[in-house]
């Protein structure tokens, strides 16, 4: 099987025989990052027989229009014989003659979700990670576990960059653990490599560079030329800065009052807030992937959602108002006002008076507050929102109740 390769992608492979287990490449549009992955897993599928691997992006549809009609198909097409494999469509798999397997598939959509990860496999492509949840990832780690003598288990990873609050930016660049911020135990097993277009000029038009991403925005030719880990274009809470995260004791002792947000869907989150003072500070979050209603609520509870500084409090969890029996299962759960322009711009108008502040320990807030844009119609980004969504039903339905209650 033989594919011809660039310099820049060349050494990219090389990075499957560090010894890592989990590796990286990002950097700028059209780049190879997508060939190189998807030629590794072609390799390791052919030359081990009987194994399987899956691709996965945030959805179905996307990592078949983009990495399964764009670069693996055509890439079987010129790799192997006609009868050498078959691609599957009602079930977005391709089986190879060798008796090998490739699924193609998303973990946006529950069926979806389920269905690949009912599998075990030896090698996982997480395609485009900046638009997944770091916990739909970690939920997949655990399908990473079929055996195939000498095949060693890989997780791919690829993306554009996001901000460098992203948990990828700290887990490979900062070689910190996302949840804790600790160094990693073993960080020999996390590699990445910056891939740009340039490295990929060969097979590019050759206005591309130039008369294309040379004449974007500054924000996206630094993301997609450059591959460098910035705030997105359009970003939302363009103002908020990192002097306004704080670390657990510039957090006030006491609070005016204190709730909660909750957004439901396959990625399930709840944010808390307290007000001080009319100022806000996210004091805690949590969030799970494809877990039930109840199930999360009881892992809030054990968490100690209802309590700050040891003390119990009592106080209204403000649920997206489209979760209907849902609702009913969160303790203290009550309909939140979901009026998403409204919401949006009082937020901003508190973090433009330097009255707005997020607890070092919200990492899913932080990873997401960067990253929750517009396009370039205006509209919102339905892509990793989701604690944006809880916090902005807890802030906005707290000033709410204080207006009806004036």
């Amino acid at each position: 099987m033989r594919y011809t390769l660039t310099g820049a992608q060349k050494k990219a492979l090389d990075l499957l025989k560090s010894g890592a287990k989990h590796i990286l490449l990002f950097g700028g549009s059209r780049s190879g990052k997508t060939t190189v992955l998807v030629l590794a897993i072609l390799y390791r599928a052919w030359h081990y027989k009987g194994s399987r691997h899956l691709i996965c992006r945030l959805r179905a549809k996307d990592a078949r229009s983009s990495v399964l009609q764009e670069t693996l198909l055509p890439m079987l097409r010129k790799t192997l014989a006609k009868g050498e494999f078959r691609y599957l469509a009602h079930e977005s798999k391709v089986t190879l003659s060798n008796g090998s397997e490739i699924w193609i598939g998303g973990l946006g959509d529950r069926e979806q979700a389920d269905k690949i990860l009912g599998h075990e496999y030896n090698t996982i492509y997480f395609n485009e990670i900046s638009q997944l949840s770091y916990a739909a990832v970690t939920t997949a780690y655990s399908r990473l576990a079929m055996r195939v003598p000498g095949c060693r288990n890989l997780f791919l990873y690829d993306c554009n960059p996001g901000s460098p609050l992203h948990w990828a930016y700290k887990i490979f660049i900062r070689k910190q653990q996302f949840l804790c911020g600790e160094p990693l135990v073993k960080p020999e097993l996390y590699a990445s490599m910056l891939l740009n277009p340039a490295d990929n000029k060969e097979n590019l038009a050759e206005d591309y560079i130039a008369d294309i991403l040379d004449a974007l925005p500054d924000k996206q030719r630094a993301r997609f030329r450059d591959g460098a880990w910035v705030k997105a274009e359009g970003v939302i809470y363009e103002k908020f800065d990192e002097t306004m995260i704080l670390s657990p004791e510039d957090l006030p002792e006491n609070f005016d009052r204190i709730c909660a947000g909750q957004d439901f869907g396959l990625n399930i989150t709840n944010v808390k807030i307290g007000i001080c003072n009319d100022i806000i500070y996210v004091l805690s979050d949590y969030g799970a992937y494809n877990m039930t209603t109840k199930s999360f609520n009881t892992e809030l509870l054990a968490r100690g959602l209802f309590q700050w500084n040891g003390d119990d409090v009592d106080f209204p969890v403000y649920c997206d108002p489209a979760g209907g029996e849902r609702i009913q299962e969160i303790t203290n759960g009550t309909k939140a006002n979901n009026s998403v322009e409204s919401g949006i711009d009082f937020i901003n108008a508190k973090i433009e008076r330097g009255q707005f502040f997020i607890a070092n320990s919200c990492i899913g807030t932080l990873s997401e507050v960067w990253d929750y844009c517009r396009d370039e119609a205006g509209e919102i980004v339905k892509v990793n929102d989701h604690y944006m969504d809880a916090l902005r039903y807890a802030v906005f339905s707290d000033a709410q109740q204080g207006v009806i209650a004036q």
